[in-house]
């Protein structure tokens, strides 16, 4: 049941309060004055409870902001172990792909012929790099 002011007015003026107790104790004339505080009390949010809830949003947020942080690590951290897992040669292959927006699943998906042809430029870029590399080596000794 919901009592609006209207009906604390009524209440109070038809009622007179007898309680000298209630008066003495807080200023009050009576019932009604203290029933309207209340109510006045109760439909102001306290500055506490936004408080409380902007600081429940903000850590929400963080465990968030954390979480998915924490997944991105993880993804950086599984691609790297990845890499460094592979040969050279593969390594080689998969920035290519990558520099072309292919993965393997996609180059495996394409026609016979352009997947061919995409073979056939990982092979010669594989022979450039290798022979980058045995060039440097030499080079050292």
């Amino acid at each position: 049941m919901k009592i609006d002011q209207t009906q604390v007015n009524n209440i109070r003026i038809g009622h007179p309060d007898a309680s000298s107790r209630v008066s003495a104790l807080n200023g009050s004339s009576g019932f009604g004055d203290l029933l309207e505080q209340m109510m006045q009390q109760s439909s102001q949010p306290s500055p506490h409870a936004q408080t409380t809830a902007s600081q429940a949003l903000d850590e929400s947020t963080r465990v968030e902001d954390e979480a998915t942080s924490q997944k991105q690590r993880e993804a950086v951290r599984d691609q790297l172990l990845a890499l460094l897992g592979m040969t050279p040669a593969e390594r080689i292959r998969f920035a290519y792909l990558q520099s072309k927006g292919l993965t393997e699943e996609q180059l495996a998906a394409l026609p016979p012929e352009e997947r061919e042809k995409i073979e056939a430029e990982i092979q010669e870029e594989l022979k450039h790099k290798l022979a980058a590399v045995a060039d440097r080596q030499e080079a050292r000794i």
